[in-house]
């Protein structure tokens, strides 16, 4: 079963929340989307409102509305020259970079189905995706390309096209990724001519399937890029996460689904950021693009808000990230517990000025009440934590400005949408009452790519998310615990069955059972339990056998050994019993 993404709960009672939301002065209603079919329709009015100002930076070099505008009119003319047309996967491998903004864009524009890959996946991660997806065309930086490197022929096979991102800034001009959309200047490329000629000498220069992003810039032209008609139930992602039978699946998530969640996402926080402030709207941006919570909140809500994205590319570089702060003083911080944790560590961090922030948003992982304080008393604003999934696109609750102390809770329902919790039976549990939390709203996927979808969603429509949680009299909404043996990783979901079934390849391998244990830095992390085949496996073996299928975060951070692993009488291995 799948539920439709236009599927807006509607109801003559108001919901529980509906006090809270008068409260706090939020609208319940996403009516700015009347008349709007896809992303572009959404983004491109205010991409020509704010023309002049900068989209994106990062480090020194920035990229404006109207540059961004003309080098993703490029990509997607490109995309198209090569065959790229609606529907079709282009699997993107890169981490926060200016070129990461003009893709997604020129993606959107061509109609082509974005496909989000982690840089750091090995290349078993990869293969899986890309032959999942069937990806045409993959996109990778430059210096991060072992993983494409280690495909087999089969898989590389499938592949019409490599699209090669560089950010050496020391290259010649004609080279330089950066600097060429970066330069580009709205009055000349709008008035240029093109013919058929251009275009077969662009094609010309591109070889059999590898292609340099510094070529599709100075190759094409914003003219030569043909509109395409997109509904909104067209699929703009897939976004893969981990399922139960040990392999990421692709949540599709279409047009609609995406702009329902900026729309609501800026419903809920967005105007408040901007109430009462004249200077452009800074959010900074630690987190990963290719992560649905940074994709949405930062990318897209960014470039609706006419914000300015300043992209970090090495979070872990704790003191370029401060130093980014101290720089550009940001109104929105968006992060996960540990980097919260890592800024508030830096010496130099508790001296910055933050007299500009107006909102620090929490999520991925549960913000620990005391990093949440220490972080009140350092900037003067608390951590509003939220609550997301890839299937939901992402956001589903979040705690409104105007909270002036931590809760504790991931906050309310976001504006045309609803939650309930069930019992085991499928039962709507009472307020108060724990029980699965189940979604139904415009930014609820449309269902699992390729998959059986019929236990996913409940009889009625709503999305079974497999967390436990409850409602209170206020619609506020607190996670108590997980249904599902997913792992918590710094915001990233690690699935047992994935790490397992990766181990088991080990041919000293017996069996194995993956669990999650709590760290004081990432939340938790993964734990293996292996039972050997052969006695002489040893921890160094495991531990550079995962490191060769798993990317860093999905791999066991201890490993213990037992002779045998408790089950059920029908054979399921108790992880709780392992925990």
């Amino acid at each position: 079963m799948t539920t439709s993404t236009n599927d807006i709960p509607s109801s003559n009672t108001p919901p529980l929340w509906q006090a809270s939301y008068e409260k706090y002065g939020i609208r319940n209603n996403l009516d700015v989307l009347d008349n709007k079919h896809n992303l572009l329709d959404l983004l491109q009015p205010k991409i020509d409102q704010h023309s002049d100002s900068v989209a994106f930076s990062m480090g020194p070099a920035t990229l404006t509305f109207a540059q961004l505008d003309i080098a993703s009119r490029r990509f997607a003319a490109f995309l198209q020259a090569q065959g790229i047309s609606k529907g079709d996967r282009v699997a993107v491998q890169l981490p926060n970079i200016l070129q990461y903004a003009v893709v997604l864009l020129g993606c959107l524009r061509a109609g082509a189905v974005l496909v989000n890959v982690n840089p750091m996946y090995t290349h078993y991660e990869l293969a899986h995706q890309l032959t999942d997806a069937q990806a045409s065309v993959l996109i990778v930086l430059d210096g991060m390309t072992s993983a494409y490197d280690q495909l087999d022929d089969a898989v590389k096979a499938q592949l019409s096209l490599v699209v090669h991102c560089s950010v050496n800034p020391n290259a010649a001009p004609a080279d330089n990724d950066i600097a060429l959309p970066t330069q580009l200047e709205p009055s000349t490329d709008t008035t240029r001519q093109f013919n058929q000629t251009t275009a077969d000498n662009a094609a010309k220069n591109i070889s059999e399937q590898s292609v340099s992003f510094a070529h599709i810039m100075s190759a094409y032209h914003a003219e030569q890029y043909q509109p395409v008609t997109i509904g909104r139930e067209d699929l703009a992602l897939l976004q893969y996460t981990g399922g139960t039978t040990g392999k990421p699946k692709g949540a599709m998530l279409t047009h609609y689904n995406v702009m329902a969640n900026v729309c609501q996402c800026y419903a809920m926080f967005g105007h408040a950021i901007e109430a009462g402030r004249s200077e452009q709207i800074k959010i900074l941006n630690p987190l990963p693009l290719y992560h649905i919570f940074s994709f949405t909140v930062c990318g897209l809500l960014g470039i609706y808000g006419g914000w300015e994205d300043i992209l970090v590319t090495n979070p872990r570089d704790i003191d370029g990230l401060v130093t980014t702060i101290e720089q550009h003083r940001p109104h929105v911080i968006p992060s996960v517990n540990t980097l919260f944790i890592g800024m508030l560590h830096h010496p130099k961090f508790a001296n910055l000025d933050f007299s500009r922030l107006a909102l620090s948003i929490g999520g991925g992982t549960a913000i620990i009440k005391a990093v949440s304080d220490q972080w009140q008393q350092v900037t003067g604003m608390i951590i509003n934590e939220g609550y997301g999934m890839s299937e939901t696109a992402p956001v589903i609750s979040f705690n409104p400005p105007g909270i002036d102390r931590f809760n504790g809770s991931v906050g309310l329902p976001l504006a045309m949408m609803d939650i309930k919790i069930i019992d085991e039976q499928g039962a709507t549990c009472a307020i108060g009452t724990r029980g699965e939390v189940c979604i139904k709203g415009p930014q609820v996927m449309r269902g699992y790519w390729q998959r059986d979808n019929e236990d996913t969603f409940t009889k009625d429509g709503y999305f079974k998310s497999g967390d436990i949680g409850v409602l209170d009299e206020h619609g506020f909404l607190t996670l108590v615990d997980r249904k599902k043996d997913m792992i918590l990783v710094s915001g990233f979901n690690v699935y047992p069955n994935e790490v397992e079934a990766a181990l088991t390849e080990h041919p000293k391998v017996l069996e194995v059972a993956v669990v999650g244990i709590a760290d004081e830095h990432s939340g938790e992390v993964p734990k293996a339990f292996v039972v050997k085949k052969d006695l002489s496996l040893n921890v160094e073996e495991l531990q550079s056998f995962a490191s060769e299928r798993l990317t860093g975060y999905k791999r066991p951070q201890s490993y213990e050994f037992i002779d045998e692993l408790p089950k059920t009488a029908v054979g399921k291995i108790l992880r709780k019993s392992l925990r």
